[in-house]
């Protein structure tokens, strides 16, 4: 999302070491690896998703869902042995030109009809381009201008305003870094608050 330059620009001078160790750390995710090939990228970046994204993400968000409904849920692409399989086929197989999922889609061709495989994926990402230029600008005004975190001292005013700048005029689309900015600053306050009330009792 941000690269490294970006997210250095962005944050107090004081906090460049934390977010380098940061970084470090997760690029030694991608590093350490027994793939049958350490260079192949896609399959590195699929390794970096099951370490730390479907762990920490998805699979935790389904299975407290599921427990919240008191339903079981199964995953059988996460079982051992799928997976496996699916490492031990190359990434350039499993992206072919602009075309994701090809060996599970090829697979899928001999039990669905061709045009139900290969159709074009619906929508299902959150209008964030939508939100931070219309409907969340103000928040977005308010987080640059009065934020916590920018009072604090923790991001920097004048690299969230190049952003919000270079996203309105159509230069760069920073809508998921702004999203990203404005659920942090969210969280920032129930924290700060939830640990202002704790010292308080």
């Amino acid at each position: 999302m941000y690269d490294q330059e970006e997210l250095l620009a962005l944050v107090d001078p004081d906090l460049a070491g934390t977010v380098q160790d940061v970084l470090t750390e997760h690029a030694d995710v991608y590093e350490d690896n027994d793939l049958d090939d350490p260079a192949d990228f896609v399959n590195r970046m699929c390794l970096g998703d099951a370490r730390m994204f479907l762990p920490g993400l998805n699979l935790t968000y389904t299975d407290r869902s599921s427990m919240a409904a008191s339903t079981e849920v199964r995953v059988p692409y996460v079982d051992v042995e799928v997976v496996k399989a699916a490492f031990a086929v190359p990434g350039d197989q499993k992206i072919v030109g602009r075309q994701g999922k090809a060996v599970l889609k090829e697979a899928a061709t001999s039990i669905l009809p061709r045009e139900i495989v290969y159709r074009p994926k619906g929508l299902f990402s959150a209008p964030l381009r939508a939100w931070m230029s219309r409907d969340l600008a103000p928040l977005v005004r308010e987080v640059i201008h009065d934020g916590v975190l920018v009072s604090s001292g923790l991001l920097r005013r004048d690299a969230l305003a190049r952003m919000v700048a270079e996203d309105a005029a159509g230069q760069r689309d920073f809508s998921k870094h702004l999203w990203h900015v404005l659920t942090l600053e969210y969280w920032y306050r129930g924290a700060a608050s939830g640990s202002d009330q704790s010292q308080a009792a």
